[in-house]
């Protein structure tokens, strides 16, 4: 079968890659399906529900292959070191903090990957802060709360795409229908950081970065930035997201060998195994990443966790979950109890995945019982189980990003800001704003 396939080809990786995630995860998932053999479910049964939900993970992790193919041409062409270039030479000292915010929103909101900008633009701005003398954990938290703009209001994003697979809603209407919800969070956040920026101000001299940049790019401002615009623009014409990626990876290629001088099998190199050009180097430090291999942890770690879910639901947890917070009466309750969930499955599942597929599962049927539309849906799952994940300690989605940032996974919370006023400002406006009669 080929569910039993792709099992042992995942405990073959896992356990050759040394990939502890993975092994928890699959350890995990051993443990589920031996306890639902013990039930009386039947070895063909769990096989079967582990193949249908595993199917729910393939429209991810095709985004996954081509955010990694993205990320390694982007930095063959100049683009993303162009991006660098630019937002540092118009640093200004005083607004620092604030700046790390908004140019790593923007970056992951074009790039649609929250590693990614964590492990390029990222890194370049907690070298900027270590030179300068700013509170790390500060820069730190500001720059996950802009990484996770993007991974929750991106067309590239896996997560957003992970959301709309499930919930079968249009990407772009669901992208369409958060906009509301996220101006006061990203005005308060902006207020957040321009305070602390006036607190802590960066001491900035001669720019080391900027300079092996220019030595090593060519910064053709009409060229570099081809790639990203064709994203823009295909973005704003609801094209399709592997079209729209697939076009700037081929665009992003051409201009890598026309104008920076790599040769072609060299960048078809970076596209599958990452951008290590400068490897060795402090500039190789900062300018690296990407490639098809930097997503195949993802890969293995979305396939086995969408399986688990689906275990889950046959061993009937989620339904005993649902049944425990089916009273609901308003939709402050409802959105209320959509980010406990979150937070329950983010703690058990350890990674972003299983917390928006867990919370999809229990919280479906009680948004259909009380003719929520399905896009509400979708934007309440975008509200709690895409962002929370970012602040529980032991979570890829937070425990990843601080590793490459260099900061500890609990002293950013208090000034991560942006991820936990969002549900606060969700549930306000549900219960005491938008006042609406009792839900069936």
């Amino acid at each position: 079968m080929k569910i039993i396939f792709l099992m042992l080809i995942s405990i073959i990786y896992i356990l050759k890659t040394k990939f502890a995630l993975g092994l928890g995860v699959f350890l995990v998932y051993t443990l589920i399906f031996i306890l639902a053999l013990i039930k009386n479910n039947s070895f063909n049964s769990l096989i079967k529900i582990s193949e249908e939900y595993g199917k729910k993970s393939k429209i991810v992790i095709f985004v996954f292959i081509f955010v990694g193919a993205l990320t390694s041409s982007w930095l063959a062409s100049g683009t993303i070191p162009g991006i660098i270039y630019y937002g540092i030479k118009f640093i200004n000292p005083n607004f620092f903090i604030l700046f790390s915010f908004l140019i790593t929103s923007l970056v992951s909101f074009f790039l649609g990957s929250s590693f990614g900008t964590a492990s390029t633009i990222g890194v370049a701005l907690m070298g900027i802060a270590r030179s300068g003398g700013v509170n790390l954990n500060i820069v730190g938290a500001s720059i996950i709360c802009g990484i996770y703009f993007g991974d929750r209001w991106s067309p590239l994003s896996s997560s957003a795409n992970l959301v709309a697979s499930l919930t079968g809603v249009d990407i772009y209407s669901n992208l369409k229908n958060m906009v509301k919800s996220m101006i006061v969070p990203y005005l308060l956040t902006s207020i957040f950081y321009c305070v602390l920026s006036k607190n802590y101000i960066l001491n900035i001299g001669d720019n080391k970065i900027s300079n092996l940049i220019l030595e090593n790019y060519n910064l053709n401002i009409y060229l570099i930035f081809i790639p990203l615009i064709s994203i823009i623009i295909f973005s704003l014409l609801r094209i399709n997201v592997k079209i729209s990626m697939g076009v700037s990876i081929t665009l992003a290629s051409i201009i890598g060998v026309f104008v920076q001088g790599e040769k072609f099998f060299k960048v078809l190199n970076y596209i599958i195994f990452g951008f290590y050009k400068f490897e060795g180097s402090y500039f190789g430090e900062i300018i690296k990443g990407g490639g098809i291999k930097s997503m195949l942890n993802a890969t293995v770690l979305i396939f086995l966790s969408c399986s688990l879910v689906g275990l889950l639901e046959k061993i009937e947890v989620l339904n005993y979950i649902k049944n425990k917070i089916s009273k609901i009466k308003t939709r402050g309750e409802l959105f209320k109890n959509t980010v406990f969930i979150s937070l329950i499955s983010g703690m058990i599942g350890a990674n972003q995945t299983i917390t928006v597929i867990m919370t999809e599962q229990i919280m479906e049927d009680i948004y259909d019982e009380k003719k929520i539309e399905r896009v509400e849906f979708a934007k309440d799952i975008e509200n709690s189980a895409i962002i929370l994940p970012s602040i529980i300690p032991w979570n890829i989605a937070c425990y990843l990003p601080c590793a490459m940032l260099g900061i500890g996974n609990i002293r950013f919370i208090p000034y991560a800001i942006y991820i936990w006023i969002f549900p606060i400002c969700m549930y306000i406006y549900y219960s005491f704003i938008k006042k609406e009669k009792e839900l069936i």
